[in-house]
């Protein structure tokens, strides 16, 4: 508030009005906003619907699983790797070519 109140103290009017302007914007998108949410809480409220009921259809994994390029046997069992990321302990030291999945 400090910043506001010297800002008025040293202002001219065109900078006050374009203030004003801005400020009057503001609050009028604030109010939409209010009025929006609002809005989507009653409609939620008359179809029995809680936010939690919403999160779990919104949360959904977007990434895509990547299929291992190279498998390997490694003490026994089969190691397979993407080809990103860090190499394995099991590819160390391999030719790839030779192990391609």
């Amino acid at each position: 508030m400090k910043e506001i109140r010297s800002f008025v103290k040293s202002a001219s009017l065109s900078e006050l009005e374009k203030a004003k302007q801005l400020i009057d914007t503001a609050i009028e998108k604030y109010t939409q906003q209010q009025e929006a949410k609002k809005e989507v809480l009653d409609l939620l409220k008359e179809k029995g619907l809680t936010l939690e009921d919403l999160q779990d259809v919104v949360t959904t994994d977007k990434r895509t699983k990547v299929k291992p390029k190279y498998r390997i046997e490694f003490n026994g069992e089969i190691v397979e790797w993407t080809g990103r990321g860090k190499r394995p302990k099991a590819f160390q030291g391999v030719d790839l070519t030779k192990h391609l999945a």
